[in-house]
């Protein structure tokens, strides 16, 4: 078997401890000499280990200032709870979420085979961005058969509580759902929108709303992959609730 790499041997030993909180986040690393003298490694070494580390986006650089723990915490969407008075089964619940761009489109192939509509029928999208502090966190499109809003607070350009609040009073209420998740890397566009490090990836989610008879919403969600945390439950939860 070949041997590990010097500079990966570091690598790991450093990811080790910011994994366990020994280099906490948003804490500074060890100088560039201090990590030489402590792995009796040369510079160059010692930046290969860091760069490998940076690409992972697991430090950032400072220039000036040195290297740093990522101090981004990850915000939980708990995927299946209930919100109370949402109108639906789930609605994100995440503050900071503005709408951006209000649209009617003609359904792509992608988007009419999950909203089971003909090709290039109408369809309305809003489109949102949620920020957390001054950072983007967050990238939805939200897709909407065109004969289910007209005449809706959906069509106007302006955010909604509830959108499928809205879709209940309109006799469209959420029965189910459906997620689809993927793991990525980020196109260039979005890396600029989500301010993305390097070697940080993207969690894309497709998430399909039923009402008992027909698909009633998609919404597209592009999410920096450091910064959210999926969490499904099921069955009974009073154990692991339990304080």
């Amino acid at each position: 078997m070949r041997a590990e790499s010097r500079y990966r041997q570091i690598a790991r030993i450093l990811r080790r401890e910011v994994q366990e909180g020994v280099l906490p986040r948003g804490g500074q690393l060890p100088s560039e000499k201090q990590l030489e003298e402590r792995f009796a490694a040369s510079r160059n070494t010692i930046r290969l280990a860091l760069g490998m580390l940076r690409n992972q986006g697991l430090i950032i650089s400072r220039p000036g200032r040195g290297h740093f723990v990522q101090d981004v915490v990850p915000e939980t969407f708990h995927a299946n709870r209930s919100r109370g008075g949402s109108g639906g089964l789930n609605e994100s619940g995440m503050a900071g979420q503005v709408l951006e761009e209000l649209q009617i489109l003609s359904a792509t192939p992608d988007i009419a085979s999950r909203l089971r509509v003909p090709e290039g029928d109408m369809t309305v999208v809003r489109r949102m961005y949620r920020f957390s502090g001054e950072v983007s966190a967050s990238i939805s499109s939200a897709y909407y058969p065109m004969d289910l809003v007209e005449g809706t607070p959906l069509m106007l350009p302006e955010d909604v509580e509830s959108a499928l609040a809205v879709l209940a009073e309109h006799g469209q209420r959420q029965a189910g759902f459906v997620d689809e998740l993927e793991a990525r890397m980020p196109s260039p566009q979005e890396g600029g929108q989500l301010e993305l490090p390097p070697g940080v990836p993207v969690l894309t989610v497709h998430r399909t709303d039923l009402s008992e008879e027909r698909p009633i919403r998609l919404v597209h969600t592009v999410y920096a992959g450091h910064s959210i945390r999926y969490q499904y439950e099921h069955g009974n939860m009073n154990a692991y609730h339990r304080d």
